[in-house]
């Protein structure tokens, strides 16, 4: 007699895991102020005194929850960086993060956004410190390698070139909807992300040249 497959078992979630990504969901659809500390352990099914003992107050829970974000996406931005051998590689594979993170990770990024429209207050106030800095470190010298004239233009700053990948990536996110219905077309589908990021290759790259 075939012996019976063993399930796998679920995944233990800590209390504190429980908390943090419950906080996330909730700040994510409406932002700090958008849920209480009731309504975070409500959802969870924990008590009140949890979020105190794990976290001390709410503003910190936020900044905690904001930090995990922003760490997920630091992950695949590193990785991507890290990954390339070039700094044609280096702009391709950024283009690629920026266009799935959304997709990958939904609750994170609206919670990023969130925290834009905020004025970046909760960052502002953090203990966790944000910093892009191993990218631009990389892009940095990719440039410096790469960038004699020749292959590409002389002028290229990292900083400037990390924020016009991001900004032609994030407004499929950002303004999809806005843009959807502007447009006539659903910015969201498999096909309009495939030739979004095709278009961001081609511009940015077009644009670097000398």
């Amino acid at each position: 007699m075939p012996a019976r497959p063993t399930k796998s078992p679920k995944p233990i979630v800590s209390t504190r895991d429980q908390l943090l990504q419950t906080a996330i969901s909730l700040f994510s659809a409406g932002g700090y102020d958008g849920a209480s500390v009731n309504d975070i352990v409500q959802q969870a099914g924990l008590s009140k005194r949890m979020v105190y003992h794990y976290f001390t107050n709410k503003a910190l829970l936020y900044q905690e929850a904001l930090s995990y974000a922003f760490g997920e996406l630091t992950k695949l931005e590193n990785q991507a960086v890290t990954d390339a051998d070039s700094l044609e590689q280096v702009v391709k594979n950024l283009i690629r993060v920026y266009f799935g993170f959304p997709r990958q990770h939904p609750d994170f990024s609206r919670l990023l956004r969130w925290e834009n429209l905020n004025d970046g207050k909760g960052i502002k106030d953090s203990k966790f410190p944000l910093s892009k800095d191993h990218v631009t470190d990389v892009l940095r010298a990719a440039i410096k390698r790469e960038a004699d004239g020749k292959r590409w233009r002389k002028d290229l700053e990292a900083n400037q070139l990390l924020i016009t990948i991001i900004g032609i990536c994030q407004v499929y996110t950002s303004h999809r909807y806005t843009l959807s219905q502007g447009l006539h077309r659903d910015l969201g589908t498999p096909t309009a992300i495939k030739r979004g990021i095709a278009n961001a290759e081609h511009y940015l790259l077009t644009g670097m040249l000398p």
